[in-house]
């Protein structure tokens, strides 16, 4: 077993310094740190891809006063840089979509970028806007997948809140994979936290209402300056104040990189306008730039919150450069480790060499950088803090003999040891006993105690230290070939060593187990620090296939044959016999053993019963007359009924000539079938004809006459006609010679004549009209002399008028002969009326009716008055016409003549 972990004890062969020894994430920290080794500010640059001297750079196309942001991919090349308000790729273009963010030029930290966790093309930069201007904090979205692998961006100045302070920084979640990026809400003591996840930006943030107010104040502007989360993302501190106002004061925090939350406040004296702030690589210094950038001072954050808050280290001044825009300089760790520092419109940067070493030990190194010609301004690029989280690792893995061990020394670039010597302990491995490399592996030559010595050489001096390890032999563990068994068969395995401990595949920790079940099996055997592995195969020989079925029960005379066949097989079955098949006869267990080639044995066996058919007898065949009917009867207690026509009833009732047959089936399945032909014998044919309907006074006679046959009629008579005078319902029976009786039946309806009365021949006046004729029911059809249908004829001259009336095809007949005269002083009133507005008798005309002083009265037949004029025009009709009687009276004032009568009126 390899023994993994960092030096748990170490002897110093040497009195110097010993390090801190850290078993860390730093390849991960290491790899990640190379999104910094581009920087763009100012409207210079630096490559910190080369190593020491650093690279100037003055291919920029941005000429920025504060804050800006750089991001470069794992292995330092550039991607993309901004200043918050344009985005300028990697050809110094700028960007598609790239311009018009609302990040401020004048803000101290315009803009920070972000990679989106989990999508290496995607990352977000986020941007505010100047001393709570409207703005705010935005954030927009750069696809590098756009342009030809030249970026776009596809999402731009998503608002999160406003108004905002300058402040702008961010660092890894605890988890090591999101993002905290954090701000500071304009006119309120509140901390913003939004976190980034591969889900994207979460717009609600974590809101921590702690510390001082930022906003504009009478004694400072505390929303200017630079805010900035310790590389281990534990301590957050923030500047609060700029050249021309008073403000002298820092404030630090503690934050959770798990929840987001920043608490704990803490104000620290700085001396005049803070604007600058960072950590040391190794999270124990604070540096703040003062007095307008021109003085830098260190706090020891370990050193307790009394300590801090009495006392601070100056470590001296940084030369100004006469730039009246030295309003004060940003401070930015480096990917070598180093702390870098703006000067206004200058062509240098200044350098703290040893950031993590304590007061002017870090060495202050004023105009350290030389921008090619280029200049700097107030601000530097801003990165995620996590960036420059450095960590020392001495670490090794020790295995066992046979395999080689691992001996590693990481440290951040500004503890790089400049040699680095291994002595393994072991002459026997010959040159192989020594390694002059950072890292260092060793096979030793046999299994034993071995000391192994190691020294670092770092800035002139050399720190030597040894550790005492062992090698062991690895035990030896065989499990044996592919175990092949018979399924069911038990197979031990077995790994027993004096001394050693177990882990099984199924989590068995004893020295065998046992098992019937296929599958790989491996142990693990540690005896000391070692351990070997082994594994086997156990796997199931092919069983013979055997199944003989469910018992069965089978029906009498049934045979059955049992099949138990397998390649290469052998048999035996209860009888002794060897055939693969067995045919069953009668009820009994049967039983087989199947053996396979490979001797692998199963056995089956069913059992058979027999049941009893039931009895079925639908009797001889028959012959019946052909318009008889016979029901053959199978019915039995306990079966069911199939005949030939897929009925399932007990009884078939049988209308036609034809072979007939039934299958029972009892409940055990067993079934039965019998068959019967049945014959038809020739009928006699009679035929009384269609039903007929008769008019009043009409007779019929039916005729049901057959050779030999007798007859017998509805009321018994025996002859073989029917003379029909009255309706009714008349049939016959008629029976040949065979004995076959044949019946037919007729109805018949008889039909009313229509009554139809024209009346007495009659005399009327000229001029008048006469309706003769009525309406009858029943659906009467009329037929006049010229061929008219209504019932009714309005008669104005002479003649001899005929009505022929119709019930269906039952005719009636009248006539009436109509003769007119002069009636000169004389009187016609008509006692009927129609209004129809046929233009006929619509009207109650008096015929004769010429004087102009005739009353007329109407009244209706309960005695109401519903009429009355003095002088009657020959003009009344009732408005509705509703068919009805009223009763008149007509007088003559003047003659004193009156006439009475009924007026019907008809529609």
């Amino acid at each position: 077993m390899a023994n993994r972990g960092t030096f748990a004890t170490l002897c110093k062969a040497a009195a110097f310094i010993l390090y801190t020894l850290l078993f860390s994430s730093l390849p991960l920290q290491l790899l990640a740190q190379k999104h910094a080794n581009t920087w763009y500010f100012g409207n210079a640059g630096l490559d910190f891809n080369h190593g020491t001297p650093l690279v100037a750079l003055t291919n920029s196309a941005m000429d920025a006063f504060e804050g800006t942001a750089t991001m470069s991919d794992e292995n330092g090349e550039l991607l993309f840089y901004s200043d918050g308000a344009s985005i300028w790729n990697k050809k110094h273009q700028l960007m598609a979509n790239g311009t018009e963010l609302m990040g401020h030029p004048s803000s101290s930290q315009a803009c920070i970028i972000v990679p989106h966790p989990g999508t290496k093309h995607l990352y977000y930069i986020f941007t505010t806007d100047s001393n709570g201007r409207p703005n705010g904090l935005r954030y927009s979205t750069i696809d590098l997948t756009k342009q030809g692998g030249l970026g776009e961006v596809t999402e731009k100045n998503k608002a999160l809140y406003t108004p905002t302070s300058e402040k702008l920084t961010a660092v890894r979640h605890a988890n090591g994979k999101d993002i905290w990026v954090l701000t500071h809400e304009y006119g309120t003591n509140a901390f913003m936290a939004h976190l980034v996840t591969s889900t994207g930006v979460n717009a609600t943030p974590i809101i921590s209402k702690v510390g001082s107010v930022h906003a504009k104040e009478p004694n400072g502007i505390n929303a200017i300056g630079c805010m900035k989360v310790s590389p281990d993302g534990k301590k957050l501190a923030i500047s609060l104040g700029i050249s021309g106002w008073n403000s002298d004061k820092i404030e630090l925090f503690d934050f959770n990189s798990t929840t987001g939350v920043v608490s704990n406040p803490l104000i620290l004296n700085t001396g005049p306008s803070p604007y600058g702030i960072e950590f040391s690589p190794d999270n124990s210094k604070l540096y703040v730039s003062i007095d307008a950038g021109r003085q830098l001072v260190q706090f020891d954050v370990t050193a307790g919150a009394a300590a801090m808050q009495n006392t601070r280290t100056t470590i001296g001044a940084i030369k100004p450069t006469g730039s009246t825009r030295y309003v004060g300089s940003t401070l930015q760790l480096g990917p070598d480790g180093k702390l870098y520092i703006a000067k206004p419109d200058s062509r240098y940067l200044a350098v703290v060499e040893a950031p993590n070493e304590k007061g002017i030990a870090c060495k202050l190194v004023d105009d350290a950088v030389y921008l090619g010609g280029r200049t700097s301004q107030v601000g530097l690029p801003s990165f995620i803090q996590s960036f420059f989280n450095y960590s020392y690792n001495v670490k090794y893995t020790i295995n066992c003999f046979g395999s080689e061990s691992l001996f590693s020394f990481d440290a951040p670039p500004t503890e790089q040891p400049t040699l680095m010597q291994w002595d393994f302990g072991d002459p026997a491995s010959g040159a192989a006993n020594t390694a002059n490399t950072l890292s260092a592996k060793h096979s030793f030559s046999a299994p034993g105690e071995y000391t192994v010595t190691f020294t670092r050489h770092i800035n002139n001096k050399q720190e030597t230290y040894s550790i005492t390890i062992v090698i062991t032999a690895p035990p030896v563990v065989e499990l044996g070939p592919e175990r092949k068994v018979c399924p069911g068969t038990p197979v031990t395995l077995d790994a027993t060593l004096q001394g050693a401990t177990y882990r099984w595949s199924n989590g068995s920790t004893s020295a065998s187990i046992t098992t019937t079940t296929p599958g790989t099996y491996w142990v693990e055997v540690t005896l000391g620090p070692c351990t070997t592995r082994d594994e086997v195969k156990v796997t199931h020989l092919p069983l013979p296939v055997v199944n003989l079925g469910a018992d069965r029960e089978l029906c009498e005379g049934e045979k059955l044959v049992l099949n138990a066949f397998n390649q290469g097989a052998t048999y035996r079955w209860q009888d002794g016999s060897t055939s693969p098949t067995f045919t069953v006869s009668g009820p009994d267990t049967y039983r087989v053993e199947v053996t396979s080639k490979d001797g692998c044995t199963v056995s089956d066996e069913i059992n058979i019963r027999y049941n009893p058919l039931p009895t079925i007898n639908l009797g001889p065949d028959q012959s019946i007359c052909a318009n008889t009917t016979t029901t053959l009867n199978a019915t039995q207690p306990g079966v069911t009924y199939k005949w030939q026509n897929g009925s399932t009833a007990p009884t078939f009732t049988v209308t036609a000539a034809g072979k007939y047959w039934v299958t029972l089936t009892n409940n055990k399945g067993c079934s039965a079938t019998d068959t019967i032909r049945i014959h038809h014998l020739p009928i006699p044919v009679v035929n009384l004809g269609r039903d007929t309907t008769l008019c009043t006074g009409q007779e019929l006679s039916l005729n049901a006459a057959f050779p030999n046959a007798t007859y017998r009629w509805q009321d018994g008579s025996t002859s073989p006609t029917f003379l029909v005078k009255e309706a009714g319902k008349y049939w016959v029976e008629v029976t040949n010679e065979l004995g076959c009786t044949v019946r037919d039946e007729i109805w018949v309806p008889y039909l009313t004549r229509p009554t139809i009365e024209l009346g007495n021949d009659t005399l009327l006046c000229y001029g008048d009209t006469l309706v003769i004729g009525k309406e009858l029911p029943g659906g009467i059809r009329y037929e006049w002399q010229d061929g008219s249908t209504s019932a009714t004829y309005a008669v104005t001259k002479p003649g001899i008028y005929k009505l022929r009336a119709f019930n269906q095809h039952c005719e009636a007949t009248d006539e009436i002969r109509i003769r007119f005269r002069d009636c000169i002083g004389g009187l016609y009133i008509p006692n009927i009326i129609t209004p129809n507005g046929d233009g006929k008798n619509d009207v109650f005309f008096i015929h004769g009716l010429v004087e102009d002083d005739w009353e007329l009265s109407l009244f209706d037949r309960w005695g109401k008055q519903v009429y009355r004029t003095a002088n009657y025009k020959n003009d009344w009709a009732p408005k509705d016409h509703a068919a009805t009687m009223y009763y008149y009276r007509l007088h003559h004032s003047r003659t004193g003549r009156s006439y009475k009568g009924w007026l019907e009126v008809v529609q």
